[in-house]
C-alpha cells in the first residue's frame, strides 16, 4: 500500500492532537518517512488504522475519509481518472490501475440492467485487523472520485458494506443512501444514466510517478517496502525478511538466485534516494545522508563513491549545482 494512506490518518490524528507518531510505530510503520509514494505491508497500514480506531474513535477510518476525500491518491491516477471522457471510462481507469495504490485489492465494476456496482474487496485478508476499518476509509474516497463527474452533493441510492454495524458516520457522508450491512464485499451503486456524464472542471494535481504493485516480481517487493525505513539507519536482514513473510535464510538464497546480496540491495536503495535528493532539493550532504540512514556524511561519501564511482558532491555538480 502507498504510504499516503496511513499517512492521511496521522494528518487526522494530528489534527485532533493524537499521538500519529506512537500509532505508526506501534503498528511497525516507518515513522520517519513522510514521502506518501512509497510503499509500506498493507496488513501494517490496517494495523495502524486498527490502534487509532482502539485508541480515539471506532468510525475514525470513516472520519479520515471524509476529511481527505481523494487528495492521497496518487496524482497521475487521479488525472487519468479525471481526464477520461465519461465517468464509466474514468471508473474503467481507476480499477486498472488500482494496483498503484495497493496490491491484492479486488476494485472492479458489477453490470446490473440499469446501474454498475463499484465494488472492493481483499480475497483472503477478510479476518485482518482492521480490515472493516480500511473498507470504511475507502467507500468515501471513491465517493469523492465519483462526484468529479456528478458533482459535490450526489450521493448513491445503495451502498454496501461487510461489517455488520452501520457507524452512524457513514449514514452521514452517504446521506439519503440506503446502507446494507454484512454485504459480500463494500460497493457504491451508480445509476448506469449517469454513466456518460463527463467530468466537472478536473482538480489541479501534482506529478508523481505511477507504479503499478501488479507488476512486481520477488526483488521489487522487498525494494519497495523496505525503502520507507532506510532514514532510520542500516534495517537488518531479519527485519527486512519479515517485511516479506519469510526467513533471512530464504531472503538471503532468494537474492543469490537473482545474482545479488541483501547489503547491495541496500546500497542501491540508498544510492537511488540520495541521487533522487542531490539532483531534486538543495539539502546538504549532511542531510541528505542522515535521511538515507547515514549518521556520519563521511560514510555516507564513501558508500556513494564506492557503488556510483563519483562522490555526491561531485554527482551533484555535474548538473550544474
Amino acid at each position: 500500500m502507498r504510504l499516503a494512506h496511513p499517512l492521511a490518518f496521522a494528518k487526522y490524528l494530528d489534527r485532533i492532537g493524537a499521538p500519529s507518531g506512537r500509532v505508526l510505530r506501534r503498528a511497525g510503520l516507518p515513522a520517519l518517512c513522510k514521502d506518501p509514494n512509497e510503499f509500506v505491508r498493507v496488513d501494517r497500514a490496517w494495523t495502524a488504522f486498527d490502534i487509532a480506531a482502539n485508541a480515539e474513535d471506532r468510525d475514525i477510518a470513516w472520519r479520515v475519509g471524509r476529511f481527505v476525500h481523494d487528495e492521497q491518491l496518487n496524482g497521475q491516477l487521479l488525472r487519468r481518472i479525471e481526464h477520461a471522457p465519461t465517468l464509466y471510462e474514468g471508473l474503467k481507469n481507476f480499477v486498472r490501475l488500482i494496483s498503484s495504490e495497493a496490491s491484492h485489492l479486488g476494485l472492479g465494476i458489477l453490470e446490473q440492467d440499469n446501474d454498475i456496482v463499484l465494488y472492493n474487496h481483499y480475497p483472503g485478508f477478510e479476518n485482518r485487523p482492521g480490515y472493516h476499518m480500511s473498507q470504511g476509509y475507502q467507500l468515501p474516497v471513491y465517493l469523492s472520485v465519483i462526484r468529479h463527474y456528478l458533482g459535490p452533493d450526489w450521493s448513491p441510492d445503495e451502498i454496501g458494506i461487510e461489517a455488520k454495524r452501520v457507524p452512524g458516520v457513514a449514514k452521514s457522508i452517504f446521506r439519503g443512501s440506503l446502507i446494507q450491512s454484512e454485504a459480500p464485499f463494500g460497493f457504491i451503486k451508480i445509476p448506469r444514466n449517469m454513466l456518460a456524464t463527463p467530468a466537472l472542471k478536473p482538480s489541479k494535481t501534482t506529478d508523481s510517478q505511477l507504479i503499478l504493485t501488479e507488476s512486481f516480481d520477488f526483488v521489487d517487493t522487498l525494494r519497495a517496502v523496505l525503502t520507507p525505513y532506510i532514514g532510520e539507519g542500516y534495517p537488518p536482514a531479519r527485519f527486512a525478511a519479515e517485511l516479506v513473510g519469510m526467513s533471512k535464510r530464504t531472503l538471503f538464497r532468494r537474492l543469490a538466485e537473482r545474482g545479488t546480496a541483501y547489503h547491495a540491495l541496500v546500497d542501491e536503495i540508498r544510492l537511488e534516494k540520495a541521487k533522487y535528493l542531490l539532483h531534486e532539493t538543495t539539502k546538504d550532504i549532511g542531510q541528505i545522508a542522515r535521511l538515507v540512514g547515514f549518521e556520519d556524511h563521511s560514510h555516507f561519501t564513501r558508500m556513494f563513491r564506492r557503488v556510483s564511482g563519483i562522490t555526491p558532491r561531485a554527482y551533484r555538480e555535474s548538473f550544474g549545482r
